[in-house]
């Protein structure tokens, strides 16, 4: 019997937020503040902390996932989508999606042999894109 997930209910502001990320396209990654600027054409009051908060909590839900990239001050953000990891190029800096999992059996070999629970997993993958590589080949 397949599982049926419920969206925890959320607080009127935590929700917006929640809302604003998963209105962008998909594959978009969106930082703090970008979401906060989305988010406060809908409800202007909305201050900064408020924004945080929800993130943070909305990735311990899982409903969001988080990217951090080594070099950069803050995370980007995107609504939780399985089978994908991010490609990070270290030229541009663009973040792009790509097609990635691992079998539930390697997840499960991988755990047990470190004696973890693994609940979520954000891969990300760092090297040049195709338009960095052109460029430095030139």
């Amino acid at each position: 019997m397949e599982r049926v997930s419920r969206r925890p209910k959320l607080p009127k502001n935590y929700k917006l937020i929640y809302d604003v990320l998963c209105a962008q396209a998909e594959g978009h990654h969106a930082s703090a503040s970008e979401i906060h600027g989305a988010a406060k054409q809908l409800q202007p009051g909305l201050g900064y902390s408020t924004v945080y908060r929800a993130l943070d909590r909305l990735r311990d839900l899982g409903l969001v996932l988080e990217v951090r990239l080594p070099e950069s001050a803050s995370a980007l953000y995107e609504p939780a989508r399985p089978g994908h990891a991010h490609f990070h190029c270290v030229g541009c800096g663009r973040v792009d999606d790509v097609a990635f999992s691992l079998p539930e059996p390697e997840l499960a070999a991988l755990a047990k042999r470190h004696d973890i629970e693994i609940d979520t997993m954000v891969t990300t993958f760092n090297g040049l894109c195709q338009g960095c590589r052109g460029a430095a080949a030139s």
